[in-house]
C-alpha cells in the first residue's frame, strides 16, 4: 500500500511540475511585433522577447499563443537588417 502511495506522490509531484515548467516559459516574454526579411512583409513572424532580453522568432505573425523555448527560435542579429511589419502579413 505505501509502494502505491508513494508512486502516486511522485506521479503528481512530476505532473505538477510540468505544468509549471510550461507556464514558466511563457512568463516574463513580452511581444516586440512583427518582423520580416522582406519589405512587403511576407512570410512575418512574431517576435518576443524573453525575461533575458533576448529575442525569439515565433509562428507566423497574429498565430503565436504560448512562445516558449521549444516554439520559437532564438532570434540573431536580423532584426537589424528586416522590416517591422505594421500588421500580421500572409
Amino acid at each position: 500500500m505505501n509502494r502505491r502511495f508513494i508512486r502516486a506522490a511522485l506521479f503528481t509531484a512530476a505532473s505538477l511540475l510540468t505544468v509549471l515548467a510550461s507556464q514558466s516559459s511563457a512568463a516574463g516574454w513580452t511581444k516586440v511585433g512583427c518582423w520580416s526579411p522582406y519589405p512587403n512583409c511576407v512570410g512575418a513572424k512574431d517576435v518576443y522577447r524573453d525575461s533575458a532580453g533576448k529575442e525569439w522568432e515565433c509562428g507566423a505573425c497574429g498565430t503565436t499563443t504560448n512562445p516558449s523555448t521549444s516554439t520559437c527560435y532564438q532570434a540573431g542579429n536580423l532584426h537589424n537588417i528586416g522590416y517591422w511589419c505594421p500588421r500580421a502579413s500572409s
